[in-house]
């Protein structure tokens, strides 16, 4: 589990190939091993001019790549963000492997966070 990958770049002194390298070297090693790789980014402050490529291939290597946002619409009371999960490995009922998004709302608790689908609330 890595928490910030934009630190890693940082790290290497602005080489996103030494990154990407890393990050690939990781992919491969936790799917021979049967585990998950989790990676934390943060788009927006992210530090690379070349930053965009970085993210698209991190994304491409992914299974299930999980994007939280705030609302489209702007601010409000009940809803304080929106959650993009896109699974790639999603198998269908006829047995094909398919991706598949869902979008969802979240609401930051005192001690929790809860999720719904946009329209649910009223």
């Amino acid at each position: 589990m890595m928490d910030d990958s934009s630190l890693l770049e940082v790290a290497v002194k602005g080489s996103s190939t030494y990154v990407l390298d890393f990050l690939h070297y990781c992919h491969t090693l936790t799917s021979n091993n049967g585990c998950s790789l989790v990676v934390l980014n943060h788009n927006d402050i992210y530090s690379s001019k070349t930053g965009p490529a970085l993210i698209l291939q991190m994304e491409y290597l992914a299974d299930v790549v999980v994007k939280a946002e705030p609302l489209v619409t702007g601010l409000a009371t009940d809803v304080h963000g929106q959650l993009t999960v896109l699974n790639k490995g999603a198998i269908d009922e006829h047995g094909a492997v398919r991706s598949k998004l869902h979008n969802l709302h979240f609401k930051v608790k005192e001690n929790s966070v809860e999720y719904f689908y946009p329209g649910i609330r009223a």
